[in-house]
């Protein structure tokens, strides 16, 4: 019984102060990665056009998500990730540090990533669903990140 008790206090103990790790966090403002995509791709900011909202992924109700992403992406996804709700203007940025960690990336070249799709559907008026949009958006996320993520 001692045994049993020591040990059940000892997972209590290590479960009581174990933390949550610390989300991860961008190097650069929103407004900077913003500007830093649009000389990439040679555009002009286009002030009248509203600057989406930024959705992190420790912060977000997953049932928010799912609601924003639903109708673009015609199923409700099982857990938040990186994306561009066009029709409600929102970025959704997962921000896992141990994933950026592990993949040798910055949660700023995600927000890259996003921002490409931003302007290709806000400033162009381009149908996301062409994948040659994403092949673009890596590639300006790629460049960012060789950049600014080093």
């Amino acid at each position: 019984m001692k045994k049993l008790s020591l040990f059940l206090l000892t997972v209590l103990s290590i479960n009581l102060y174990a933390k949550d790790p610390e989300p991860a966090k961008l190097r650069y403002s929103e407004d900077f990665i913003l500007e830093q995509v649009l000389k990439l791709k040679n555009w002009d900011r286009r002030p009248e056009v509203p600057v989406p909202e930024y959705h992190f992924e420790s912060q977000t109700p997953l049932k928010f998500f799912q609601d924003m992403i639903e109708e673009q992406w015609g199923m409700r996804p099982d857990r938040i990730t990186n994306a561009f709700a066009v029709k409600h203007n929102l970025v959704f940025i997962s921000d896992d540090a141990a994933y950026y960690e592990r993949t040798g990336r910055c949660m700023d070249d995600s927000v890259a990533h996003e921002l490409t799709h931003y302007l290709q559907a806000k400033y162009k008026g381009w149908d996301l669903n062409d994948d040659s949009l994403e092949w673009d958006a890596i590639d300006i996320q790629t460049q960012f990140r060789e950049k600014f993520c080093k």
